[in-house]
């Protein structure tokens, strides 16, 4: 699994941010404040979930918060959704309707949420 887009709609400092990540390594960096651990919790809250208290709602409601992506496959498919803070039905397709969880199986099959914690 590849994560071949972030998409930063309305989470923590960001509102319409849209990262396109291509083949390879990447390597995130920047100044303090620039937004990296934000981007990281937005990632592990696409993936897995929002945690159930977020700072990252100063700027957009709890009800608001949005965040999506693409992920792509070893063999190319690729599976582009959103993730609201709900409690269920948080899962989106792109064109704003209600996915299972068991849509991401396919996609996430071993990867787990403590990866991304420090």
């Amino acid at each position: 699994m590849r994560i071949a887009r972030l998409e930063l709609k309305a989470f923590g400092p960001f509102t319409d941010r849209t990262l396109e990540l291509g083949p390879g390594l990447h390597i995130v960096y920047g100044p303090n404040e620039a937004g990296k651990s934000s981007t990281l919790r937005a990632l592990k809250a696409w993936l897995f979930g929002f945690d159930h208290q977020t700072p990252d709602n100063f700027l957009h409601a709890n009800d608001q918060l949005l965040v999506g992506g693409c992920l792509q496959a070893a063999d190319s498919r690729e599976f582009a959704f959103y993730r609201r803070k709900k409690r269920k039905g948080d899962i989106l397709d792109l064109h704003g309707n209600p996915l299972a969880p068991e849509a991401l199986a396919g996609f996430l099959p071993i990867a787990e949420k403590s990866v991304f914690e420090a």
